[in-house]
């Protein structure tokens, strides 16, 4: 049998924001990347965003991201190694520390935007990163694009590492993702995302923007809840989970 968590990122808006449909979205996956205040997310919306986890016994994690409101963190900063460690060492720290006075446990770490991309790319980035989560908590697990820098700082410091793919976005050769500005870079129809992930949860294989296949691990699938028929794509990923011996479900911790 295949073991396959889903994911997604959320609260990343702004007070009560996209809440109720995020709540619908929380019935259907495994695991949720919270963002922690920095590239999106307030307070407020960061609680009910935990709350809903644990009342739906989703996995949380924290979705730290440069701070760059305007960009949506999607924006290059520039910063020294240092200033990358101390700025995912507050994030995780804060949204770790909500988390259990909420009454949970923080479960993993996912790099959100221009820094998720940077850190697949940059081995200096990735292992200050590591050695953030890692000062943090070595227990917990670092979702990371499959095949990238990142998750091999992960695996030489000893952390869980969690190889991520996406539905809904096409990558490029490398296995990187292709960028946003791209023509063709998010996958739009119900279609085109169900058959990318048929290749990747059953073949762990892409196909890439030139028309050639990769192969790459599958641990943990993203979904976005702005997707169009986010719902609709998760019902579906259901039910053809079932019929295909997967079996969707939160990543344990070793």
């Amino acid at each position: 049998m295949i073991h396959l968590d889903i994911n997604c990122d959320m609260a990343e808006g702004y007070s009560r924001g996209r809440q109720s449909e995020d709540l619908g979205i929380m019935k259907w996956i495994t695991s949720v990347n919270i963002a922690c205040g920095m590239h999106a997310g307030d307070p407020h919306l960061i609680c009910r965003t935990i709350e809903a986890a644990l009342k739906h016994d989703v996995k949380i994690g924290a979705h730290p991201g440069y701070p760059d409101v305007q960009g949506f963190g999607r924006r290059s900063m520039n910063l020294s190694v240092n200033e990358v460690y101390e700025l995912v060492l507050y994030q995780v720290a804060a949204l770790s520390g909500m988390t259990r006075a909420l009454g949970g446990e923080l479960h993993h770490v996912k790099l959100h935007g221009a820094l998720y991309n940077e850190a697949a790319e940059r081995p200096e980035l990735a292992e200050a990163v590591v050695q953030a989560v890692a000062d943090i908590d070595e227990e917990l697990i670092l979702y990371a694009l499959s095949g990238s820098k990142l998750v091999e700082a992960g695996l030489e410091h000893g952390l869980q590492v969690a190889e991520e793919v996406f539905a809904d976005r096409a990558y490029l050769p490398n296995g990187r993702l292709a960028p946003r500005e791209l023509e063709g870079s998010v996958l739009i129809s119900k279609e085109e995302q169900m058959e990318q992930t048929r290749q990747l949860v059953l073949k762990q294989r892409v196909k890439t923007v030139n028309g050639q296949h990769i192969e790459l691990a599958a641990d943990t699938l993203c979904v976005h809840h702005e997707s169009h028929d986010i719902l609709q794509f998760l019902g579906e990923l259901h039910k053809w989970a079932k019929q295909n011996d997967v079996k969707i479900e939160p990543i344990s911790a070793r």
